[in-house]
């Protein structure tokens, strides 16, 4: 979820992530590892859709989010800072399932790739206010095409199989309806032979997924 604004406590540690331009600052040395796996994994996959992944990111871990950030959310992006908020793990596991199945780390970790994303997105829109399901489309199949195969059949198998048809079916009233099952519909859809990566950079340059 892309938020815009937040003034956040400074953590108790902080870490740069091996060979990426990430920080994360954390209550704890085991949540801020994972976060640099997540962001990885992130970075990595949205430099082999030709994104532009140099600019800096920082991530927060942190005991709350912000109050404007709803109570079913364990992330945010601060787009205008570059910034991502992300719930200690202990936290996050107080959720008991994502996707409809059981929290874990890895899952943990597919839930940074997804608010990273948002911040490598916001780097790469050539339009100035991106639409929250195009922004959307990015982060699920950034955090879908990232997870282990073990992981992301157990979290598809919670949504009907298929994907969406067209732009028509993807719009920010589908997403706020059920953003999970919206996030499989798009990971589906961007699998299509006629979508993937060229349907990343129309989402960039603003050629669908306007409303």
């Amino acid at each position: 979820m892309a938020q815009d604004n937040h003034n956040f406590k400074p953590a108790t540690i902080e870490i740069r992530c091996n060979v990426l331009n990430v920080v994360v600052r954390s209550p704890g040395h085991e949540d801020a590892l994972i976060a640099c796996e997540g962001a990885r994994d992130a970075i990595e996959f949205l430099m082999s859709q030709g994104l532009d992944v140099n600019g800096d990111i920082a991530i927060e871990i942190v005991t709350k989010l912000p109050a404007f950030v709803s109570s079913s959310t364990a992330g945010c992006c601060i787009e205008s800072e570059h910034r991502v908020l992300i719930l200690v793990y202990s936290e996050f596991r107080k959720f008991k399932t994502w996707f409809g199945i059981p929290i874990d780390h890895s899952l943990y970790r597919s839930l940074v790739s997804h608010e990273v994303a948002h911040v490598v997105a916001g780097y790469n829109f050539k339009i100035p206010k991106p639409s929250i399901s195009a922004k959307e489309y990015i982060a699920y199949v950034t955090q879908f095409s990232t997870m282990k195969t073990t992981l992301q059949d157990r979290a598809l198998s919670q949504f009907p199989r298929g994907g969406f048809e067209g732009d028509h079916q993807m719009n920010t009233i589908i997403y706020m309806f059920d953003c999970m099952r919206f996030g499989a519909g798009a990971y589906w859809h961007f699998l299509k032979q006629a979508n993937g990566r060229d349907y990343l950079h129309a989402i960039l340059t603003g050629e669908t997924l306007i409303e």
